[in-house]
C-alpha cells in the first residue's frame, strides 16, 4: 500500500516561515497572508498611524475576528524579509472594482533606505499576480514620487505612469507629489485598444472664472449656515434633507450621473449621513447648499477621503435640482466649500474625478480654477465598454491667487 501521509503531522499553516513557498519570493522579500503570530510586530505591517498593541490584534484572533484589514474585496498580504522573516510592512490588494483592481502599500520606514526597494519588489510580484494570474485588465498603485527605487522596480515590469497630483504628501517639511503607475493586460489591450491613446472630449472655455467669495448678511445669518454667498448657503446635512433627495432622485432627467441613475430612500440616506456626522474626524464631510431667499435645497458639495494628516481630499459636488444647474449656483457652492476646506480644515490641494464622457462637470472645474493631472484608465464600465477618468486638482495657493468676483457682478 502507498505511504499515507497524517494530517496531524504536516506542517502548521500558520508557521511564519518562508520554507517551501513556491510563490510571490522575491529575492529579498516574500508575500504571505498575516499569521496569529505576526502580531507581535503589527506596529510595522498595519496601515494606521496611530498605535497599536500586540495585545489588541490578538484578542480580535481570540475573538474570532480577523487580525489584519482584509475583508470583502480587500487581500492583504505581509511584505517579509527573507533574511529574518521579519514583517517589513504590508499591501491591500482591493478588488471590489472590476475591471480596476488598486493596491496601498505601507511599509515601516524605521527600516532605513532598504525600504523603497522591498516595497518595489513587493508591488512589482502583486501587480504582475493580478494581471498575468488573474487576468485582470488593469491594476493600479500610488507612490511618492521620491520613493525611484520603487517606481524603477515598477518600470522595469511594463508599468507607466498615468497621474501625478502635485503636492499630495507633506514629507520632512516638504510638499511631495502623488504618481499613479497602472499594469495593463495586453490581451485587454490586444482586444479593446491602449486607453492612454482616447481623446479625451472637452466642453467650455477652459478659462477659470473669477472666485464667488463668502459674504456676511446684513442681518442674522440662515440657521446653522456655516459659509454664505450671494445666492446661496452652506449647512450641515439634516434629515428633513433625505425626502427632498429621495424626491428629486426619482425626478433625475440626466443619464450622464457616473453608470446611471440612482435613487435614494429617505431611510438610507440619513443613516449613512449620521454615520458620517458621528466621526470625531471624519473621513468625508458633506453640505447642504441651500438657496438664501427661501432655503431651498438644491443640492451638496463636500470633500471625501479626507486625509489630515497630509492635508489631501477629493471634492465633490451634486446640484439635485436640475433647474439651478448650469447658472452658477454650483459654482458658487464649490467655492464657499473651497474657502471652508483651505481656510477652516487647512487643506493643502484637492483632487477631483470626472468621467470622459461628463464633458460638463470637468467644464465646471476648469471654470473653478482646477488643473488636470492625467488619467486613469478603465475605472468602471459604461457604455457596452470600460470608462476613463479625468483627474483635476487644485492647490489652496493657486485659489488664492484667482482674482475675486466683486458682490453683486454678473456670474
Amino acid at each position: 500500500m502507498p505511504a499515507t501521509t497524517d494530517a496531524r503531522s504536516a506542517p502548521n499553516p500558520l508557521l511564519v516561515t518562508s520554507e517551501g513557498q513556491t510563490w510571490l519570493v522575491g529575492d529579498e522579500i516574500y508575500l504571505r497572508p498575516p499569521a496569529p503570530a505576526d502580531a507581535e510586530t503589527v506596529q510595522s505591517w498595519t496601515f494606521t498611524r496611530f498605535p497599536i498593541s500586540p495585545d489588541r490584534i490578538r484578542a480580535r484572533i481570540d475573538s474570532g475576528e480577523r487580525g489584519d484589514d482584509s475583508g470583502k474585496d480587500r487581500h492583504q498580504l505581509l511584505i517579509v524579509r527573507r533574511a529574518d522573516e521579519r514583517p517589513v510592512g504590508s499591501l491591500i490588494v482591493n478588488t471590489k472594482w472590476f475591471p480596476h483592481f488598486f493596491i496601498d502599500v505601507t511599509t515601516d520606514s524605521l527600516f532605513g533606505p532598504d525600504i523603497d526597494r522591498w516595497k518595489g519588489e513587493a508591488l512589482a510580484m502583486a501587480m504582475r499576480l493580478v494581471v498575468d494570474e488573474w487576468h485582470v485588465p488593469i491594476v493600479t498603485v500610488s507612490l511618492r514620487e521620491d520613493e525611484r527605487e520603487a517606481i524603477t522596480r515598477l518600470e522595469a515590469i511594463g508599468a507607466r505612469q498615468c497621474l501625478r497630483l502635485p503636492e499630495v504628501y507633506a514629507r520632512d517639511g516638504m510638499r511631495v507629489d502623488s504618481v499613479t503607475y497602472e499594469l495593463m493586460h495586453p490581451g485587454w489591450v490586444a482586444r479593446l485598444g491602449d486607453p492612454a491613446e482616447v481623446e479625451l472630449p472637452r466642453s467650455g472655455t477652459g478659462q477659470p472664472r473669477p472666485v464667488t467669495p463668502p459674504v456676511l448678511p446684513d442681518g442674522d445669518p440662515p440657521a446653522n449656515a456655516v459659509r454664505i454667498g450671494p445666492r446661496v448657503y452652506l449647512r450641515p446635512i439634516q434629515e428633513s434633507d433625505a425626502r427632498v433627495v429621495t424626491y428629486w432622485s426619482l425626478r433625475e432627467l440626466d443619464t450622464s450621473w457616473s453608470n446611471g441613475r440612482f435613487t435614494f430612500s429617505p431611510e438610507a440616506f440619513w443613516n449613512e449621513v449620521k454615520e458620517i456626522q458621528s466621526a470625531d474626524k471624519p473621513g468625508r464631510v458633506d453640505f447642504a447648499v441651500c438657496l438664501r431667499d427661501s432655503d431651498t435645497l438644491i443640492g451638496f458639495v463636500g470633500v471625501e477621503d479626507v486625509d489630515y494628516q497630509h492635508r489631501f481630499a477629493d471634492s465633490a459636488s451634486m446640484m439635485i435640482n436640475p433647474a439651478y444647474r448650469e447658472a452658477g449656483y454650483g459654482s458658487e457652492a464649490k467655492h464657499l466649500l473651497f474657502d471652508y476646506v483651505f481656510n477652516t480644515l487647512d487643506m493643502h490641494v484637492l483632487g477631483s474625478w470626472v468621467m470622459f464622457a461628463n464633458t460638463r462637470s470637468a467644464a465646471a472645474l476648469r471654470k473653478q480654477g482646477y488643473t488636470e493631472a492625467g488619467r486613469v484608465h478603465w475605472i468602471t464600465h459604461r457604455d457596452g465598454a470600460f470608462a476613463n477618468m479625468v483627474i483635476f486638482y487644485l492647490r489652496a495657493k493657486d485659489w488664492r491667487a484667482m482674482p475675486r468676483r466683486l458682490e453683486g457682478s454678473a456670474e
